[in-house]
């Protein structure tokens, strides 16, 4: 008698359904740095919200599914408040729509990001934007050096700011900060300073770089720029800034002192997307809150 043996079944892979992604809110620093180390340049103003005692309340939520992950900060505490993101757009999309957002808000996120931010915001201005980094081997300092400024002068760094947009730094700021400016005929003409400083994590944010309409195509803002980071660069190993991609001899300006390019990158501010922040956006706007927005980053060459 035969056996007639039947052929085996070709084995099925598992299938596993689809289930929703889970946004969980991390509160160990380490953890956290998980997500941003690896892109550090980029993150460079999330990871001065890790510095102790940095004076905001933060809700870092992250998503992940297999091999997706998105990160987003979320800090209240100082006017306006401040959103940073990263990761895949999708899942940024459901951490956004799974919290509470603040109102009128800073932000910093991926250009593939702007679309999903504008679901839940009303932009006031956006800039997109290229980050540079330098190191300390990558430096090349000017020859000629800025002058350091003090808190005393605020008043003068805030005439000067006014030319393009309001001066509102106090002199607590300019203290805590890092500002270099050159001066004609006592006038303050050039000046460079710092977002902010993560000495922790060994990084720096340039900006706020602005030369008097009058004596601009010198090089004063270069020069500017260059004493802030040299100074910035004895306490962190990498400086980061930002500038127009199109706006070819400030990025020129930059390469000159030995910034390369890093990341894409946009910047922005809004006011969430609701009835009554619609009517808060109004009001601040009739009270002159809400500037007209250029940021202060491009050398005169």
């Amino acid at each position: 008698m035969k056996l007639r043996l039947s052929r085996r079944p070709d084995k099925v892979p598992t299938q596993y359904p689809d289930s929703p992604i889970k946004v969980t809110r991390l509160t160990n620093k380490m953890e956290i740095l998980v997500h941003l180390e690896s892109r550090r340049y980029y993150a460079v103003t999330a990871l001065a919200h890790l510095e102790q005692g940095f004076p905001v309340t933060c809700r870092w939520l992250v998503a992940s599914d297999r091999d997706r992950s998105a990160l987003c900060l979320i800090a209240k505490g100082i006017y306006p408040n401040y959103i940073f993101t990263t990761g895949d757009t999708s899942l940024v999309d459901q951490i956004l729509e799974s919290t509470h957002l603040p109102g009128r808000t800073f932000i910093t996120c991926q250009p593939e990001h702007l679309r999903i931010i504008e679901n839940h915001y009303e932009l006031e201005w956006h800039l997109p934007a290229k980050r540079m980094v330098v190191s300390r081997d990558s430096f090349v300092p000017t020859k000629q050096q800025a002058t350091r400024l003090k808190a005393a002068q605020v008043n003068e760094l805030n005439r000067l700011y006014d030319l393009e947009h309001s001066g509102n730094f106090t002199a607590a700021q300019i203290r805590r900060g890092t500002f270099y400016g050159m001066w004609s005929d006592g006038q303050l003409v050039a000046i460079a300073g710092t977002h902010l400083i993560a000495p922790e994590f060994g990084i720096a944010y340039v900006g706020n770089v602005l030369t008097h309409p009058a004596y601009r195509n010198q090089g004063m803002a270069t020069i500017c720029a260059s004493s802030v980071t040299a100074e910035l660069l004895e306490s962190c190993s990498d400086v980061v800034l930002n500038v127009e991609s199109h706006n070819l001899p400030a990025v020129r300006a930059y390469a000159s002192l030995g910034y390369v390019d890093d990341c894409q990158v946009v910047e922005a501010a809004g006011h969430r997307k609701s009835f009554v922040g619609v009517i808060i956006n109004s009001v601040c706007k009739k009270l002159g809150l809400i500037p007209t927005y250029k940021e202060r980053m491009e050398p005169d060459g």
